[in-house]
C-alpha cells in the first residue's frame, strides 16, 4: 500500500506539473490572441486596401476611360466603394451614379472606414480615384475571439490533460521500476531486474542498476560460500579439539592402568613378597608392560606429528602406493594364508603421498590382522564421473564385525578381548581417520557379522 502511495505521488506530480505548464500556454495562446488578434486584422486589412489601390494605378496607365471603367468595377467585388473625379472635381464617374455634376466632397467616411485617393494617369488626362473600405469595428473581433474562447480553451485543456497524462505515465513507468528496483537491492534481494531497455539516460541507469546487482550477486554468493567454508572449517576445529580433548582422556587412563601394575610388580619384588620374588618372571612381565605402553606412546606422538606436519601434494599412482604397502605385509599374509586381489589399472590422484602411505598401511594392517586365517582381502578401485572410488574388503573376520561405528574413535580395539599385547594400541583406524580428514577425503568404514569394508573416494588427475 505504501508503494502504492508513493507510485501515485510521483505519477500525480508529473501529471499536476504537465497539466499546469500546458494550462498556462493554452491561456497565454488565447490571452496573446485576444490581444493582438484585432490589431493584426486591422493592419492586414489596410495592407490589402493600399496594395489594391497601387495596382490600379499600376494598370490604369496609357489606358482610356472606357478601358479603365471595368477594371474598376473588380473593386466593388472586394467589397471597396470607389469613385472616379477630373481634376476640377467633378464626378466622372462612381458605380450607381455614372456621370454627373456632383461635387466632391471630402473626409465624409464613417468611422472603421479604410480610405486613399490614388491619381491616376490616363492616355489623355490626369483624373483622381477616392475609394473606401469597410472593416470589421475591433471591439467585434473581440467579442467574436471571446464567444469562441471556451470552443477553443476546453477541447485544447482536455488535449493538455490527455497528453499530460501519457506524458508522466510515460516517464514515471521506468523511475518507479528502477526505484523498486534500488529498493529490492537494498533489502539484499539480487536477483532483481529492470526492463527498461531504452536508449537514453533512463536506460543506462537501468542497465547500470542491472549490472550492479548482478556484481553485487556474485560477490554475495562468493562472500557466502567463503562464509560457510570458515562456518565448516571452524567446525572441524571444534570437532578437532573434542576429539584431542576425549583422546588425552582416554590415553591418560590408557596409561594409569599399566603404570599401577608395574608399580605394584616393583614394589613387591624389592619387598621380596610372596609370588614376586620370582622376579625374572614378573621382570619379563613388567617388560612386556612397558613395551605396549611404548607403542602406545609412539602412535599418540604419531597421531600429533600427523595433526601437525605440514601438507605436500604431489602426483600420487595409487595401485603402486597399494602394492607397496602389500609387499611389507607378504611374509604375514603368507603365514596367515590369505587371498589379496589387488586392482591392475593405474590411477592417479593429487595427494600427499607419505601420509596417504600411513593410511594405506594402519587400514592394511587392520584388515590382515582381523581376517581369519585362509580368508580374502579384496581391494577394487571403481570409476566415477569425477574420480575413483578405493575399497577394501577383508572377509571373514575373526570376531563379529557389525559394530563399526566407533572405530574411527581413539583407543577403540576391533578385538573384542581388548587385550593390550595382541589387540592392537587401538589408535590404527584413528590414525586413518585423521590422515584422511587431513587429506579432505570423503571415508566410511562398514561392517557386517563377518567381513569389514573401508572405502574412500578420491580425486583423479588426468
Amino acid at each position: 500500500m505504501k508503494h502504492l502511495t508513493k507510485r501515485q505521488g510521483i505519477t500525480a506530480k508529473l501529471f499536476l506539473l504537465t497539466m499546469s505548464l500546458l494550462i498556462v500556454a493554452v491561456l497565454s495562446t488565447v490571452g496573446f490572441l485576444y490581444a493582438s488578434l484585432p490589431s493584426y486584422y486591422q493592419s492586414y486589412r489596410e495592407e490589402q486596401f493600399h496594395s489594391t489601390m497601387a495596382s490600379i494605378k499600376q494598370k490604369s496607365k496609357e489606358r482610356s476611360i472606357e478601358e479603365l471603367i471595368p477594371l474598376l468595377d473588380q473593386l466593388t467585388d472586394k467589397g471597396i466603394r470607389f469613385s472616379l473625379w477630373t481634376e476640377d472635381d467633378q464626378l466622372l464617374y462612381a458605380p450607381g451614379f455614372g456621370r454627373g455634376p456632383i461635387r466632391r466632397t471630402t473626409d465624409n467616411s464613417p468611422a472603421g472606414t479604410i480610405q486613399d485617393s490614388v491619381p491616376l494617369q490616363l492616355n489623355n488626362q490626369t483624373v483622381t480615384l477616392d475609394a473606401d473600405q469597410m472593416i470589421q469595428p475591433i471591439d467585434e473581433v473581440k467579442a467574436v475571439l471571446l464567444k469562441l474562447a471556451p470552443y477553443i480553451v476546453f477541447p485544447l485543456l482536455l488535449l493538455a490533460g490527455l497528453a499530460a497524462y501519457l506524458y508522466s505515465r510515460t516517464i514515471s513507468r521506468p523511475l518507479l521500476s528502477i526505484n523498486q528496483a534500488t529498493k529490492e537491492l537494498a533489502n539484499l534481494n539480487f536477483a532483481i531486474r529492470t526492463h527498461h531497455h531504452s536508449t537514453d539516460e533512463l536506460g543506462d541507469l537501468s542497465r547500470n542498476i542491472n549490472q550492479l546487482a548482478t556484481t553485487l550477486e556474485v560477490t554475495m554468493d562468493s562472500l557466502h560460500a567463503s562464509n560457510e567454508r570458515l562456518r565448516l572449517e571452524a567446525e572441524k576445529d571444534r570437532l578437532r579439539d573434542a576429539e584431542r580433548r576425549q583422546l588425552f582422556l582416554a590415553i591418560s587412563h590408557e596409561l594409569k592402568t599399566p603404570v599401577t601394575i608395574i608399580k605394584g610388580q616393583v614394589e613387591g619384588m624389592l619387598l621380596n613378597l610372596g609370588v614376586y620374588r620370582d622376579r625374572d618372571y614378573y621382570l619379563e612381565r613388567a617388560s612386556q608392560v612397558i613395551e605396549n605402553m611404548e607403542r602406545l606412546i609412539a602412535a599418540l606422538l604419531e597421531v600429533a606429528r600427523v595433526e601437525q606436519m605440514a601438507l605436500h601434494f604431489e602426483e600420487t599412482n595409487l595401485r603402486l602406493l597399494l602394492e607397496q604397502q602389500l609387499d611389507q605385509f607378504g611374509q604375514l599374509i603368507h603365514d596367515r594364508q590369505l587371498l589379496v586381489i589387488s586392482p591392475k589399472e593405474d590411477w592417479n590422484v593429487n595427494t600427499d603421498r607419505h601420509l596417504l602411505e600411513r593410511a594405506f598401511h594402519n587400514v592394511l594392517m587392520n584388515a590382515i590382522s582381523y581376517t581369519a586365517p585362509g580368508g580374502t582381502i579384496l581391494i577394487e578401485m571403481t570409476s566415477e564421473r569425477s574420480g575413483v572410488t578405493l575399497t577394501i574388503t577383508n572377509s571373514p573376520t575373526i570376531q563379529d564385525s557389525s559394530d563399526t561405528a566407533a572405530w574411527f574413535h581413539p583407543l577403540t580395539r576391533a578385538e573384542q578381548s581388548r587385550n593390550r599385547i595382541h589387540g592392537g594400541s587401538g589408535l590404527g583406524l584413528y590414525l586413518v581417520h585423521q590422515i584422511m580428514d587431513r587429506l579432505d577425503l570423503k571415508t566410511t568404514l562398514a561392517g557386517t557379522p563377518d567381513q569389514v569394508r573401508f572405502t574412500t573416494f578420491f580425486k583423479t588427475t588426468p
